[in-house]
């Protein structure tokens, strides 16, 4: 499992949510979500799969992430183990992004001042980035060690949503320029919701 976690993080973060997205389904033939909707990959749609207006539901954002979520309607659900290890895999492609993310505000905030000083090397900020950075390799390790338990599986990506916010709000209003990695975090997880077994979500 560890080599589908690199492979998915390290694709996310080089090629974006939608190609990471791709690779993890690949590893889970057959693969259906929990719930009646499901997130794919526009271009790269697993067998069976097909996207018509008749079954998707529209969201822009998620279409400029190459992001379809098409409804499952008749497709069996999935087995608990399958899931699990499919989800980890989704939890590494969101890693990716969150790097992606992370790299950018990196590069936003240097070349901003305040005071004359560059944003970055402000200590507030530092520490955020910092602590981002970090909780990012911690929940790569979880999800290394504990990939095929549900609960480690859950709790990364809950992590992985408050890292998001915490890189975002360091972008202020410029997180929410259009084309910028922030809404790739914001797409994967709505993605991850797809996907993500949790007690009264259908």
């Amino acid at each position: 499992m560890r080599d589908m976690i690199d492979e998915c993080e390290q694709t996310a973060y080089s090629a974006g949510l939608a190609a990471g997205l791709a690779v993890a389904l690949a590893e889970a033939p057959g693969i259906t979500p929990p719930g009646r909707v499901a997130a794919v990959p526009t271009a790269a749609l697993p067998a069976g799969w097909a996207t018509t207006p008749a079954s998707t539901v529209g969201h822009r954002m998620a279409g400029q992430e190459g992001i379809s979520f098409a409804t499952t309607d008749g497709h069996p659900g999935p087995a608990d183990g399958q899931l699990t290890q499919f989800c980890a895999h989704l939890g590494a492609v969101r890693l990716g992004v969150t790097r992606r993310l992370l790299e950018w505000a990196v590069e936003y905030l240097s070349g901003r001042t305040v005071g004359g000083e560059p944003t970055i090397r402000k200590q507030l900020v530092l520490g955020v980035l910092a602590d981002v950075q970090t909780a990012v390799e911690a929940a790569r390790r979880s999800l290394r060690v504990s990939g095929t338990v549900p609960a480690a599986v859950l709790d990364v990506h809950d992590r992985v949503t408050t890292l998001d916010w915490e890189a975002a709000k360091l972008l202020g209003a410029s997180g929410y320029v259009a084309g910028t990695p922030t809404r790739g975090a914001y797409v994967a997880q709505l993605t991850a919701n797809c996907w993500l077994p949790r007690e009264g979500v259908s």
